[in-house]
């Protein structure tokens, strides 16, 4: 079974408990808003056509699930340990393993062919503006450096993860700061983090949609979105953010910024994974 790659795709542990018993129905449409609980996972598919795959529990002899899921649509699975997927991507069959308790999300990769993602927030109806990857530390260190944060800055993470972007700038530079994301799993991280870093009374993170959010007091922005995120959220940074205020995009530009663009970087983590970095002044 293959398993998914750490950025572009989904790093997943193999389950290695029995999952017995047959599929329940799917569900379609408008959900129960909630995220994924440690018995179920869900699938959304963010893609612009129907999607059919399949569904096999672990161990279970019997014949795969066959699903459809429509555009926009999620989807929930009931589930006590791994399940593997598979589907069809340009005439060839994909299959990854799943982790119960998480939810996963069909996309367009780069080069516009259809992949599954780990992060959705398993939300209907709420913009999903990138899946859960967290970011490496020596990105975070590099963004800081080009923002220039400081002591007096206000630092707002949109779609935060475990907060490690805000959690840095406080323990490092004394930086005040806002985490913000939609899943509750990511802010308990965010709030847990913070604890072991002795910074709770320089931050705060908060489950709430970043495009509903109030981030007007920001002097910086910090973001990794995908490039459409980046668009769909520009009016807003546009409308809410002072003049003067930096934004830091890790890997995807801002379209339309071009002009607004002070400063840009590539690097190397750990792992030999390359990083761009654009910085930008309102």
């Amino acid at each position: 079974m293959k398993r998914l790659r750490a950025r572009t795709v989904i790093s997943t542990v193999l389950a290695a408990a029995l999952c017995a018993g047959p599929f329940p129905a799917l569900s379609r449409g408008q959900v129960t808003p909630k995220t994924a609980s440690k018995n179920e996972l869900t699938i959304r598919n963010l893609t612009r056509e129907d999607i059919d795959y399949t569904l096999s529990r672990l161990y279970d002899a019997g014949p795969p699930a066959k699903r459809t899921i429509r555009p926009d649509g999620l989807d929930r699975v009931a589930c006590t340990a791994g399940i593997d997927i598979g589907f069809s991507r340009r005439g060839q069959t994909v299959s990854y393993r799943l982790d119960c308790g998480m939810a996963y999300t069909f996309r367009y990769d780069e080069n516009d062919r259809l992949e599954l993602y780990s992060g959705s927030h398993g939300l209907f109806g709420l913009a999903d503006l990138a899946p859960y990857v967290p970011t490496p530390a020596a990105v975070v260190d590099k963004m800081l450096a080009l923002a220039k944060v400081g002591p007096g800055d206000i630092l707002y993470d949109l779609g935060c993860g475990d907060g490690r972007i805000v959690i840095t700038a406080a323990k490092m530079f004394g930086t005040r700061g806002v985490g913000i994301d939609l899943d509750p799993q990511r802010i308990e991280e965010s709030n847990a983090g913070a604890r072991a870093a002795g910074v709770e009374n320089l931050v705060e993170f908060r489950v709430q949609d970043i495009m509903k959010a109030d981030f007007s007091a920001a002097t910086v922005v910090t973001l990794y979105l995908l490039p459409e995120s980046n668009n769909l959220l520009r009016p807003l940074l546009e409308t809410q953010l002072k003049p003067g205020t930096r934004v830091v995009s890790h890997n995807y530009s801002i379209p339309g910024w071009q002009k607004k663009e002070t400063g840009y970087a590539t690097l190397q983590d750990d792992k030999g994974q390359d990083h761009t970095i654009y910085v930008y002044k309102r």
